[in-house]
């Protein structure tokens, strides 16, 4: 037992996170450059690590470095590690968010075109002891965020609250799909479109991975039998607003978009109806106190007409 407490004495977080990046890259150059450190520190490290543990960890050649039994089962270990102290150092950033009356949200960018800073604005001459920290976030980093307590709070489009438990969401902005065109595409003449209206029609879309609308609209299309064309695919919505003011494609957005002035572009309602409201993903077993509150008045500052 003695031994083993002077081994933990001795091992410290940065020789297992360097040790973790030799074994991710297996190649000592690579795990350098992303460590921002040099070759010969990173050798010496791991060579100190072993000395301390009593064996090698790698086996070295003049091209490949590969884990040894040993150091597959301490890589297996590190895994463990660092997980349970990001777990524990975000707990303690969270209860300090609490004390400080802080709130951490993820945002879609879109959101601000539906009046997000309108609204925080007026939270903010309400609740002036509280502080809300914002991070633009895919819908996904968002996901990822809350379960580890990194943020308090995600807003994301309905299609991205779609089977998130243990993740709990809530309704704040209502919005819906339309149809975008550009002023040269003869569609832009309707006064409202139905899905079947788009079966030729070339879509440029938001990329799948990063929100769940474009699968929610794919799924639908599929229900009445209409084959979705994408022709493209982009991250950001200011992108996919100017390709298609500068061509005959057509996308598919939320109402919302229409708050901010686009060159060249009509918005078309659509017969069918498919959600886009803006949702706040939570984790119920936040016990932020000012959570809830927060959550509140969004949904009536950002509801209120202009």
């Amino acid at each position: 037992m003695p031994a083993m407490l002077h081994h933990s004495d001795r091992i410290t977080l940065k020789m297992l996170k360097y040790f973790y990046t030799v074994a991710k890259y297996q190649h000592f150059a690579r795990a350098a450059e992303d460590l921002n450190i040099s070759k010969s520190p990173l050798s010496t490290m791991i060579k100190d690590l072993e000395d301390i543990i009593g064996g090698t960890v790698f086996s070295r050649n003049t091209r490949t470095v590969e884990l040894t039994i040993l150091g597959e089962a301490l890589y297996a270990e590190c895994e463990n590690i660092f997980r349970i102290v990001n777990n524990s150092l975000n707990k303690i950033s969270r209860i300090s968010r609490e004390i400080n009356s802080t709130i951490n949200i993820g945002v879609i960018s879109s959101f601000f075109w539906a009046g997000l800073a309108r609204a925080l604005k007026e939270i903010n001459e309400r609740e002036p002891h509280l502080t809300v920290q914002i991070f633009e976030m895919t819908p996904e980093d968002q996901k990822k965020a809350l379960k580890n307590k990194k943020i308090d709070l995600g807003l994301s489009r309905y299609a991205d609250t779609i089977n998130i438990s243990p993740l709990h969401y809530k309704k704040i902005y209502h919005d819906e799909m339309c149809v975008i065109t550009s002023n040269k595409n003869p569609l832009c003449a309707l006064e409202k479109i139905h899905l079947t209206d788009l079966k030729e029609s070339q879509f440029i879309m938001m990329k799948r991975q990063d929100s769940a609308s474009t699968l929610l609209v794919k799924n639908t299309c599929e229900l009445l039998g209409i084959d979705l064309c994408i022709e493209k695919e982009v991250f950001e919505p200011h992108t996919l607003m100017a390709l298609v003011a500068m061509n005959n494609s057509i996308s598919i957005v939320p109402q919302s978009f229409a708050n901010q002035y686009w060159d060249d572009i009509n918005f078309i309602p659509l017969e069918e109806k498919i959600p886009a409201h803006i949702c706040g993903i939570y984790d119920p077993s936040n016990t932020h106190p000012y959570l809830l509150n927060f959550v509140r008045l969004l949904t009536q500052t950002i509801n209120q007409p202009l």
